[in-house]
């Protein structure tokens, strides 16, 4: 064989492989490239001890309102002046006053919102080992029906935008952890926020990390150890979840958020939803950390400044529609969203004057 023809069938059989490489599905390559292993390193938790402007709000246990911890406790950065006079400028300041049954629209404070983001899910495994799946379900595939969503678009009046598919998924890390008997901290999440951002360089407002923690796993806002998610501890046992923000002095702001295992007593959807309980608490309490970190991202956006008699004093548009069924659990909407039927809450709406699932 001529080395001209041995040349030719050389380029002939490229050519194919190249096509036959275009027929793997395009989804399977996205999940490939969209999954970073990640290590934790001194230098991330050095960035976390020397983060500055760091702010957290997080949704308090399921009991009566009347017995909830008082959202100073739960919330850190939150302004206390009178309300911004500039909203955005799709957001509705000219609607009439709510009844009075209806003390409950939240008041723009003048801070940075989310108008478009990327979602990555980040995932805490203990000493490596913890099926998505099993541990937390599908949260990215709710993300995904979320920003595809007439849900979401309850946030336009809040970010002033209409447009479809603002809010996106990105790439999801996966962190393997040694378990301590000593809970983790918000120090500790926001380490593994710098390690994850640091390597995508997603940062800004316009990139989210929602961190999910595996069942067993205790998390604390700070070594006092006395705010906590801890179902194994009820004196310490205040929160199922959060949203926060921190700036880092190499990559700049980031947004977060805190995903405890929630098919616990006290954070649980009731038995029954779509998918189950533990999909379905999943889903959940993540929509009401995105929703909230999307309408008041550093604590000085959308919140209520209704006088603290009312009891709604400093609440975002999530707090408001926390409903609770007796004994302790939440009690969401059944609804699609995007593709597929979850069990979540509604959000508040300025426009509505209540909480809703579409605009």
């Amino acid at each position: 064989m001529s080395e001209v023809r041995i040349l030719r069938r050389v380029s002939v059989l490229a050519t194919v492989a190249a096509f036959v490489a275009t027929l793997v599905p395009t989804a399977t390559r996205a999940q490939d490239s969209s999954s970073l292993d990640v290590q934790l390193t001194s230098v991330d938790r050095a960035a976390a001890r020397q983060a500055t402007n760091r702010t957290h709000h997080a949704t308090s246990r399921y009991l009566p309102k009347s017995a909830t911890t008082s959202r100073t406790l739960l919330s850190s950065g939150h302004r206390t002046a009178a309300a911004h006079s500039g909203a955005p400028s799709r957001a509705d300041q000219s609607v009439p006053a709510p009844p009075p049954r209806y003390p409950a629209d939240v008041t723009y404070q003048g801070g940075q919102v989310v108008e478009m983001a990327e979602s990555h899910a980040v995932y805490l495994l203990p000493n490596g080992h913890c099926d998505v799946s099993q541990c937390w379900g599908n949260p990215e595939g709710f993300l995904r029906d979320f920003g595809r969503s007439e849900f979401s678009h309850v946030l336009d009046q809040y970010v002033g935008r209409t447009d479809n598919n603002r809010y996106t998924v990105g790439q999801h890390a996966k962190i393997s952890f040694t378990p301590s008997s000593t809970p983790l901290t918000d120090n500790d999440i926001v380490s593994f926020v710098h390690a994850v951002a640091s390597r995508t360089g997603g940062t800004g407002y316009n990139h989210i990390y929602h961190v999910f923690l595996p069942q067993g796993t205790d998390e604390c806002f700070d070594n006092t150890f006395t705010v906590c998610y801890s179902p194994d501890n009820n004196a310490t046992f205040f929160f199922c979840a959060y949203h926060g923000s921190a700036d880092f002095s190499d990559i700049g702001h980031v947004l977060y958020s805190v995903e405890p295992y929630q098919n616990v007593f006290g954070c649980s959807d009731p038995p029954g939803t779509p998918n189950g309980q533990l999909v379905d608490s999943t889903n959940d309490v993540l929509s009401h950390e995105l929703s909230e970190t999307i309408s008041d991202p550093d604590g000085d956006a959308w919140w209520n400044a209704t006088p603290s008699v009312t009891g709604l004093q400093g609440e975002e548009i999530g707090d408001e529609c926390v409903f609770i069924v007796p004994p302790a659990f939440g009690d969401p909407s059944v609804f699609t969203i995007g593709r597929h039927l979850y069990a979540v809450q509604l959000e508040y709406s300025n426009s509505v004057h209540g909480c809703a699932g579409t605009p």
